[in-house]
């Protein structure tokens, strides 16, 4: 079914040739009637055929759907008038109006030609930039988003706390690591299916929780990393991290298994431990390789002097 635009169009379209059809045939019958003014029939008749010609090629132009063979049709029709006069009266003036629509007819053909192979390239160039367009998009989330999840990636990650720290008004925020415990034998005894189970289910979960509030990534195989923006205090982190340790206790069901998991959490502020998304990166991976060292199932703050508060 034609949309809004497609239909008004096609009436313009058939307006316009309805138009073209009655001036033209309003020439035609002006022609015949001027045919005995003598002399100044052939300057009349010069000036009705180059109006013809002009009209002819913006019909092609103007709808180049039907316009062509509209225009085709009604100079062939004016053209076989032309040589019936030619053979019947031997008007000199038919001879040239008759020259004047066959050149007509060439010079539409040409038009007509030349318009649909410009349109065959422009459709084929708007193709092949389209083409380029979701390749450079395709790029582009392969870049920075996680095929697996769905979520953004290190790099994107990464990016997101420059521009935090580069902003004009840049606000302090926290970096959290949230590692899932043991999560080579996962694979280990249940497969590599099963592990890209647990790791689309817990994304999922974890991106309810977020929100737009929060920025989650999966920023390594088995860790996912969050940007929580605003000077936050360490009980609400903590808070934080106790809702995500909800969501992780519920087991992820894998055919007949039901797999339970832990995780284990790394902490780091701007600015208070780093001003540089690579030494708050560090900070955290510090923090958590303490909370894995320590049995694991915890969060660990970041802490310069290198004592670590560490939480079951």
């Amino acid at each position: 079914m034609l949309d809004k635009p497609n239909q008004k169009k096609s009436s313009f379209d058939i307006l316009i040739l309805i138009i073209y059809i009655a001036i033209y045939s309003l020439m035609l019958f002006y022609q015949n009637k001027i045919q005995s003014y003598g002399n100044i029939s052939i300057v009349i008749q010069g000036i009705t055929s180059q109006l013809q010609l002009l009209l002819s090629a913006f019909i092609v132009v103007a709808v180049s759907k039907f316009g062509y063979y509209v225009a085709l049709a009604i100079n062939i029709f004016s053209a076989l008038r032309l040589m019936i006069d030619v053979v019947t009266i031997q008007s000199g003036s038919a001879i040239t109006g008759f020259i004047s629509t066959v050149a007509t007819i060439i010079l539409i053909t040409i038009i007509h030609i030349f318009y649909e192979r410009i349109m065959k390239n422009t459709t084929e160039l708007i193709r092949t930039n389209e083409e380029l367009r979701q390749k450079d998009e395709k790029l582009t989330y392969l870049a920075y988003y996680d095929i697996l999840t769905g979520l953004p990636n290190r790099q994107l990650f990464i990016e997101r706390i420059d521009e935090a720290i580069n902003l004009k008004s840049s606000v302090p925020f926290t970096v959290i690591a949230a590692n899932i415990d043991n999560f080579k034998l996962i694979n280990n005894d249940y497969g590599n299916n099963a592990g890209d189970a647990v790791l689309c289910s817990y994304s999922k979960k974890l991106k309810r929780f977020c929100g737009n509030s929060i920025f989650l990534a999966r920023i390594n195989a088995d860790e996912f990393g969050m940007i929580v923006y605003g000077k936050e205090s360490e009980d609400t982190i903590v808070n934080y991290i106790e809702a995500i340790r909800e969501i992780v206790a519920e087991p992820i069901k894998f055919k007949d298994v039901k797999i339970n998991v832990t995780m284990s959490f790394g902490i780091s502020s701007y600015p208070l431990d780093a001003t540089a998304s690579t030494e708050i990166l560090k900070c955290v991976n510090s923090a958590l390789s303490v909370s894995k060292f320590n049995g694991k199932n915890m969060h660990t703050f970041y802490n310069k002097t290198n004592s670590y508060n560490s939480y079951k």
